[in-house]
């Protein structure tokens, strides 16, 4: 495990499913996680990301997504999924790709290893602090998956 590991649950708190990464987050913050591990939940995107992430060595971001997906289902992404043409479709539209780099332009120590569980929403649009069955549902998971990525005990 590297170093330091940020785990940044993302989202909006008030718009339903939007909310799912920082719920991820906050049931993290209840647990007992190896040392060098930072948990922050976070309602920034784009280039204020920068200031989150500089500094780890891997960082694990949480996030719900919004595609063609069934909601509940959990995709995972790598680093190397952010580069290129592909691009990381949450309801942010974090630009994540563009942030690292201008982060490495600007010397920043930036994270070498960045993974990401986002879970496809049913609704993001909504205001509403609750989330839909199949998210709440997938929150569990995500909390084992990111666990399992941390090397960390699940009892």
């Amino acid at each position: 495990m590297p170093d330091r590991t940020l785990v940044l649950g993302m989202g909006n708190p008030i718009l339903s499913d939007d909310g799912f990464g920082l719920v991820v987050a906050e049931r993290l913050l209840a647990l007992p996680l190896p040392a060098g591990v930072e948990v922050i939940q976070s309602e920034v995107a784009g280039l204020r990301l920068l200031e989150l992430m500089r500094g780890f060595d891997k960082v694990i971001i949480v996030d719900a997504l919004k595609s063609d997906r069934t909601p509940g289902d959990i995709v995972r992404f790598e680093g190397t999924d952010f580069k290129g043409g592909h691009r990381y479709g949450s309801a942010h539209s974090i630009g994540l790709a563009t942030a690292l780099e201008l982060g490495e332009k600007l010397g920043y120590k930036m994270p070498g290893q960045i993974v990401a569980f986002a879970a496809e929403a049913e609704d993001v649009e909504t205001f509403g602090e609750r989330l839909s069955a199949p998210v709440e549902a997938a929150c569990d998971v995500v909390v084992g998956l990111v666990l399992t990525e941390l090397g960390a005990s699940q009892e």
